[in-house]
């Protein structure tokens, strides 16, 4: 009974971990907000809030609608803010944990997917999207019920509740009827299409595995042959709103293009971009990780060793189970291992497929391009359990206490190593800090908290105008700063934005202004006007601009009547 007992409580405590550590400081990490996430809630403001229910919009080079939608959402509810923003991402990214589970339990048995899950609910990869607002992390909630789904409708239905079973759940009386699994996978399938351009991959698994299965199981085959139509039927006519969308739009699909360098390449003849992304995507998890500063640690693999082992270890078993039924002479009909067999050739047909964005797009090992595989490669990290327990049972030895402390460590060396690596160092980087905007949340902070504020400072009065600087002084630093002006119940001021090395702000009243200034730290031309006032906010430094423009009585006028009062 304590053993039952443990089973149910371990994935619903994985559920709640999972969910702690996306929403926890979900106000400070990431440290702000980044361009795409300010980008959403303009094209929520602009399109969604003003009634336009298209299903992709062209804005940001292509966005598909339904994030959006719940998205807008959220933001009704909660306002413009991180829970507003980030929660549905949140909820969304600890949706994978379960699924995982499921999905590795079905594929092989409980202890794979427990470890999957596990390792998936602390990991960098999954926690960098699931805390900013971003449609990626829909895609693998979307791509595991459609891996659910197929599973149960295409294969011989095993119980997998542990190692070593093999009883035979009871069988549909007519498998030659598609079965409801094959109308709910094309669903989710369908619907996946409406989530993130790596989507497109998921057919492209199963129609990999239906040709495996031509190879190694034609009898199989031909009783769910049905059902792997009935899918992709019901997925094509779900799809077909957005692809009349993109084939009656021109340009619509311009990210795709922009990224595809390495294959644009290819096609002229110039092989060497697409044999260099090949090379960085498959070091991504042991070597040379995604490059950009937005969504990871430049530079940072997936896993470390020993993970990275374990991985690869994962990878290889994987290949070595499914290339059995092809050299086997006698092929059973049945049996777990030959479900097992199938089992590990659809997760590496389903791994290898959710990589290839990377070794065609830009940059290489990209964390976002190559999310489809997100769950896969959480899934080969825990197949070597497989093979470790199997040596242990011909050795006469019991797998589970065994197994149970591999999974322990193994877990523990993912959370050690990516918790404080996404909590801690990641957001103290001043290239990550700068791309999300930091310096101006915490100029709008310090607008509430400093001078603001009665009694603070004496010295400084609550600045309705002020003047600003920054080298992102366009409209996402604007739209930053006046979003967490909004959050902040700030009302009633007029930021200026200006360019340092080419401008002063000055009063025409002939008052003091009030200059956040200093940030960027580059050559400017006034610096002789600036009298630094000692209170900083971020990377800028708080000072007044004494003096005014010049008095002159020979203006210079223009024939609409507006006058040049200083130059």
């Amino acid at each position: 009974m304590r053993a039952l007992r443990w089973r149910r409580l371990l994935p619903i405590l994985l559920v709640l971990i999972a969910f702690a550590a996306r929403t926890w400081q979900l106000q400070d990490v990431p440290p702000g907000w980044s361009d795409d996430e300010l980008s959403n809630a303009f094209v929520i403001s602009q399109k969604i809030f003003q009634g336009d229910t298209s299903v992709y919009y062209t804005d940001a080079t292509g966005l598909e609608a339904p994030f959006h939608v719940v998205a807008g959402v959220m933001l009704k509810i909660f306002g413009f803010n991180a829970i507003g923003m980030r929660l549905l991402p949140a909820f969304l990214g600890t949706l994978t944990v379960p699924l995982t589970y499921q999905v590795g339990r079905r594929l092989f048995n409980r202890r794979i997917g427990l470890l999957a899950a596990a390792a998936l609910s602390v990991s960098f990869w999954s926690l960098m999207y699931s805390r900013i607002n971003l449609r990626h992390v829909s895609l693998p909630v979307l791509a595991l019920l459609v891996v659910y789904f197929f599973w149960q409708g295409i294969t011989e239905e095993i119980d997998r509740t542990g190692f070593g079973r093999d009883r035979r759940l009871e069988i549909r009386p007519d498998p030659s009827i598609s079965s409801p699994q094959s109308l709910i996978s094309g669903f989710f399938l369908g619907l996946s299409f409406y989530t993130y351009f790596a989507s497109r991959g998921i057919p492209l698994i199963l129609l990999a595995f239906v040709l495996y299965l031509a190879l190694v199981d034609q009898s199989r085959l031909r009783r769910r042959w049905r059902g792997v139509v009935v899918t992709f039927v019901v997925a094509g006519i779900i799809a077909l709103p957005l692809i009349l969308t993109l084939l009656q739009e021109a340009g619509a699909d311009a990210r795709v293009a922009e990224v595809a360098v390495p294959l644009t390449e290819a096609r002229e003849g110039n092989f060497e971009p697409l044999l260099r992304h090949v090379l960085v995507t498959l070091s991504m998890f042991h070597g040379d990780g995604d490059a950009e500063y937005l969504y990871n640690i430049p530079h940072r693999p997936v896993f470390g060793a020993p993970r990275a082992l374990f991985m690869w270890l994962g990878v290889l078993t994987a290949g070595w189970m499914a290339s059995r039924p092809l050299w086997r002479k006698r092929q059973p009909a049945s049996g777990h291992a030959f479900e097992t067999d199938l089992a590990a050739a659809f997760l590496l047909l389903w791994w290898a497929a959710g990589i290839t964005p990377g070794f065609l797009s830009v940059p290489p090992a990209s964390l976002g391009h190559t999310i489809l595989a997100q769950p896969a490669t959480y899934l080969l990290l825990s197949l070597p359990l497989l093979p470790i327990s199997g040596l242990l049972r011909r050795a006469g030895k019991r797998s589970g206490p065994a197994l149970t402390v591999a999974a322990l460590l193994l877990f523990g060396s993912v959370a050690a190593r990516d918790l404080p690596d996404y909590f801690a160092r990641w957001p103290r980087q001043g290239f990550v800090r700068f791309l999300y905007h930091a310096d101006v949340r915490d100029v709008a902070e310090y607008l509430v908290q400093g001078p603001m504020t009665a009694g603070r400072n004496p010295a400084i009065e609550a600045p309705a105008d002020f003047a600003i600087s920054g080298l992102l002084a366009g409209p996402w630093d604007r739209l930053a700063l006046g979003v967490a002006l909004h959050n902040a119940g700030v009302e009633g001021v007029r930021p200026r934005w200006y360019h340092p090395q080419r401008a002063v702000m000055l009063a025409l009243s002939g008052e003091n202004v009030l200059a956040f200034s200093g940030y960027p730290e580059v050559d400017r031309a006034y610096d002789a006007l600036y009298r630094p006032l000692g209170p900083t906010a971020g990377d800028y430094q708080l000072a007044r601009v004494s003096a005014g423009p010049p008095a002159t009585e020979n203006r210079t006028c223009f024939r609409n009547g507006l006058c040049l009062l200083a130059a």
